[in-house]
């Protein structure tokens, strides 16, 4: 037992001493300043408006984000080859989770995309997007599997078989995401702009069809964007008290508890979380939280460059890519830049699949970056 205990411990001063600390450190912040939102922004009246119960909002959360630390720091405790070898695993595992919401999935508003488990609703999803990213790098990397273009093309059947998935629910966003994260990792793998170009076109107008065949099913896609292109013809309201909550704010803010916007709009502790932030804490706060995010991905950018190993290499920008682009079309969509996605901002949003699933991506994140042993 007490050789036991010294090697944990000695396990936990190596994990510290190589760990990059700027990177955890502003990852944490997120994880502290959705907590402290939650608490202050949305707790009581969230609560009340869902569960009927007070603060079981913010207890959620806080159990969420305790889940999502516990998990990201398990995976920077591992070897970056165990990631590796058991990322084949991984993506077996997450991609039953998302078959199996054709059987068990609850559907809300239209699209099927939850399990509904006793604590909260589960979107597989989130959790098959690193694991994708992680196969799909493995696959590209492979020199045994073939040449260039044959990895790109067994790389493309996941993909493949990912939308099919995901358009089934049907769910385009996430769809539209990962391929544009496939995209980036086919394009750092080295394949010319003409081939890059003409594999995003064929993507997008699959897509496309499949959305234009299936119009029936895809209904709300031409809501959405009936509605984004003329505001008058549709039901603008949750973008339009969005934009109105952050005029409001200002610079500065409205205060703390001050602001309405939660009370008029359902999904404002999730998708419009950052109008909210912004209604009470000013435009300066949403800066600062995607000054965090920029900086998270620069630094990983930064040791993107001096990685030699080429699995390693994609599964940086793989996922770095996939959290920063999700974080640009939230704030997208809060703007009124972008048509709803009803996607969440990485660890500011509440979702208990959200933050599970970023758990998994920053752990992943933090295991590659630190620093080699000599």
């Amino acid at each position: 037992m007490i050789n036991l205990g010294r090697t944990n411990t000695d396990r936990f001063a190596l994990w510290w001493r190589n760990i990059d600390k700027f990177l955890l450190i502003s990852i944490l912040s997120l994880i502290f300043l959705g907590i402290f939102f939650a608490y202050a922004s949305t707790s009581n009246i969230a609560s009340e408006k869902i569960y009927k119960t007070d603060y079981l909002f913010i207890v959620k959360q806080i159990l969420f984000a305790s889940i999502s630390v516990l998990i990201l720091v398990s995976l920077s405790l591992l070897d970056p080859k165990q990631i590796e070898k058991y990322c084949i695993l991984g993506f077996v595992i997450a991609a039953f989770l998302l078959l199996s919401v054709l059987i068990f999935g609850v559907e809300v508003k239209g699209s099927k995309r939850w399990i509904n488990l006793i604590l909260f609703r589960f979107q597989p999803v989130e959790i098959y997007k690193p694991f994708f990213v992680l196969l799909c790098s493995l696959i590209i990397s492979n020199l045994q599997i073939g040449d260039l273009k044959s990895r790109i093309f067994y790389s493309f059947c996941v993909l493949f078989f990912s939308l099919l998935l995901l358009l089934n629910q049907p769910d385009v966003g996430q769809s539209l995401l990962i391929s544009s994260v496939w995209l980036i990792l086919i394009f750092v793998s080295g394949i010319s702009i003409a081939v890059l170009v003409s594999l995003g076109s064929v993507i997008f107008f699959g897509i496309a069809t499949a959305i234009l065949l299936f119009s029936e099913r895809f209904s709300y896609i031409f809501k959405r964007l009936k509605t984004f292109v003329d505001p008058s013809k549709g039901d603008n309201l949750q973008t339009q008290k969005a934009l109105d909550a952050i005029k409001q704010g200002g610079f500065t803010g409205r205060g703390i508890g001050e602001g309405i916007l939660k009370e008029k709009v359902p999904e404002a502790h999730t998708d419009f979380v950052l109008a909210v932030i912004g209604e009470e804490f000013g435009i300066l706060m949403i800066l600062v939280i995607f000054l965090i995010i920029t900086f998270i991905f620069l630094r990983i950018f930064s040791q993107f460059n001096n990685e030699n190993n080429h699995f390693r290499k994609l599964v940086l920008i793989g996922l770095s890519c996939l959290v920063y682009l999700q974080s640009i079309i939230n704030l997208g969509v809060t703007l009124n830049i972008l048509p709803n996605k009803g996607m969440t901002f990485p660890f500011i949003s509440y979702g208990g699949s959200s933050m599970i699933g970023c758990g998994i991506i920053f752990g992943i994140l933090l295991c590659f970056t630190k620093r080699k042993l000599s």
